[in-house]
């Protein structure tokens, strides 16, 4: 029956089949499923020969893939990459040394420049970087930037890596360098491309550097010695100053002594000196006497070793960066120099001693046989015996504003002058008068010119402004800015500046060297005119009114007087 033919709508079954399973489809192979090459079909039943197994039972013997596939291409050629991908972040890289020569010296005759040579293989450029010596007192850093260098042993040719190698010397722009050594990428390169490579050679030592650093080292090794030698006595004299005198300290009462010319508030000040470290501290007393008051935050000194003289600084002391220390001083106050009636200088504040506890007058008196006086009465100076002279403000440099001057001399800490009154600036800020001026001529076209001036009642300022004039040359605009305007003949230093009282018909301005004549005003500052007389003068009063008569501006009512009989 396996060899019959399948006729469409008849099949045939092999009635003695019993197994219908499917065989795997997959096989395991390392841990991965692989598809497996079926041998059989449902129920185990042998495939027929149109399958793999017809396949597997080939005889490939003698079998000429060509016929079936044709003849077989030729290998592909390998692709060559281009120089910049090739060398691309490669250098060569070699440690060398220059020779300065140095005139004029009596410890030298040269200098030794150490620096590194980086060669670019992607593009044969070479770049020269020395490097950083400290306090070596010439530019270091970036010695040649990266670019082809013409070498001058092959006309027409820059310099290329077969030309360099270990021990050689080549010559940059006239400098010679010698290659004392090179990293391991261009040793392992060098090699490859067949150059053999010396050994690396020691790099000589500059010889001011050498010198210099003899010098430093046996000046660190004197200083520390001799600075243990001292630390050494004074913290034994410390630590024996603390067991003997550890919780004792000396009170002083002392009040601030200054001059009559520069008199100040009296104040008064309790100085603490202990006997352990000769330090000693000052704080601010409400009250004399023995029976002081301290204030509360009256620390006027910390503890401190205080210098006799805090200015007096070694002249190669860097003073303008840095603070003085305990080394930098040469003498301090000492316990003798505490003395009832003597002056100590605290940091330039003079301070006198008027008293002492009872403790500090037997300590003197027992241990270092000194009789301290007897307690000193302040002076009291009393308000009306002081007089303080006032200083004169200086004249104006005519630099800048003269408020501005002036204030700087009132203040150290520079502060905006005041020049309004704020409340006044507030309730008058909105009110300003307004007139028109007319230009004197100065040229024939300057009679075409009008002008509008406000005066602000807030703060004194005053602007103009020009009208616009056809054909008359000149652009329409802010002619001056709002600013207060000095009167004309009077001295910066007087402060006499243009008010309501100088404004009236007719009257002259003098701004920016031109000069201005009011000829007309409007009907509200008529009116404030008439509400606050004390601001103005009578005849702009009356010549306001003239001008608005005469213009019909003013109603019949303002120009008849009514008298009312109130009986």
């Amino acid at each position: 029956m396996d060899g019959l033919p399948f006729i469409p709508g008849f099949r045939f079954n092999d009635i003695t089949k019993q197994y219908f399973n499917l065989s795997p489809q997959f096989q395991w192979k390392n841990g991965y499923s692989i598809p497996k090459v079926k041998a059989t079909s449902i129920g185990k039943s042998v495939l027929d020969v149109d399958t793999v197994l017809y396949g597997e039972k080939f005889d490939i013997t003698g079998y000429d893939p060509t016929l079936t596939y044709g003849k077989a291409k030729d290998d592909p050629k390998p692709i060559e990459l281009p120089n910049f991908v090739k060398f691309d972040r490669k250098c060569l890289s070699f440690i060398g040394y220059t020779k300065d020569t140095v005139d004029n010296s009596p410890l030298v005759t040269f200098r030794v420049r150490k620096v590194k040579i980086t060669y670019f293989l992607v593009d044969d450029t070479i770049a020269i970087v020395e490097s950083a010596v400290k306090n070596a007192g010439y530019v270091q850093g970036c010695v040649l930037k990266r670019g082809q260098i013409p070498n001058p042993h092959r006309e027409g040719r820059y310099w290329h890596w077969s030309d360099f190698n270990v021990g050689d010397e080549v010559s940059f722009y006239g400098i010679i360098y010698k290659l004392c050594g090179c990293d391991q990428f261009t040793r392992k390169y060098l090699t490859s491309m067949g150059v053999v490579v010396a050994d690396d050679e020691p790099v000589i030592e500059d010889p001011y550097i050498v010198i210099r650093q003899m010098t430093l080292q046996r000046e660190t090794e004197k200083s520390k010695m001799s600075s243990l030698a001292s630390n050494g006595r004074f913290a034994e004299e410390r630590l024996r100053n603390f067991f003997k005198y550890d919780a004792m300290a000396l009170r002083f009462y002392a009040t601030w002594n200054s001059d009559i010319s520069d008199s100040t508030e009296d104040k008064y000040f309790v100085i603490i000196y202990y006997l352990t470290d000769d330090m000693l501290e000052i704080s601010e007393s409400k009250t004399m006497g023995n029976k002081c008051e301290l204030n509360q935050s009256g620390m006027f000194l910390s503890k401190i070793k205080l210098p006799k003289n805090w200015s007096n600084l070694p002249s190669n002391f860097p003073s303008i960066y840095l603070e003085a220390g305990v080394d930098e001083y040469q003498e301090y106050y000492g316990i003798k120099d505490f003395i009832i009636g003597n002056t100590i200088d605290v940091l330039g504040r003079r301070f006198i001693l008027y008293d002492c506890d009872p403790f500090t007058r037997d300590y003197f008196k027992d241990i270092l046989k000194i009789i301290q006086p007897e307690p000193i009465q302040p002076i009291k100076l009393n308000d009306s015996n002081l007089t303080v002279n006032q200083m004169a403000i200086p004249p104006h440099t005519g630099i800048g504003d003269p408020d501005d001057t002036r204030q700087n001399c009132l203040s150290l800490v520079p502060k905006p002058p005041r020049t309004l009154d704020f409340v006044t600036f507030v309730l008058n800020a909105s009110n300003k008068l307004r007139y028109k001026l007319k230009m004197v001529p100065v040229y024939e076209i300057d009679n075409l010119r009008d002008f509008i001036m406000e005066f602000c009642l807030g703060n004194d300022q005053m602007c103009i402004v020009e009208l616009a004039s056809k054909n008359s040359g000149f652009i329409q605009g802010r002619f001056m800015s709002a600013s207060r305007l000095r009167k004309p003949g009077t001295s910066v230093d007087e402060n006499q500046f243009y008010g309501p009282k100088d404004f009236a018909i007719g009257a002259e301005l003098y701004a920016k060297g031109l000069v201005f004549i009011i000829t007309e005003l409007d009907l509200w500052s008529y009116n404030y005119m008439n509400e606050n007389k004390d601001m103005f003068t009578q005849d702009a009063i009356d010549g306001a009114k003239r001008f608005l008569e005469s213009k019909n501006l003013l109603s019949i009512e303002e120009n008849v007087d009514v008298d009312v009989d109130v009986s």
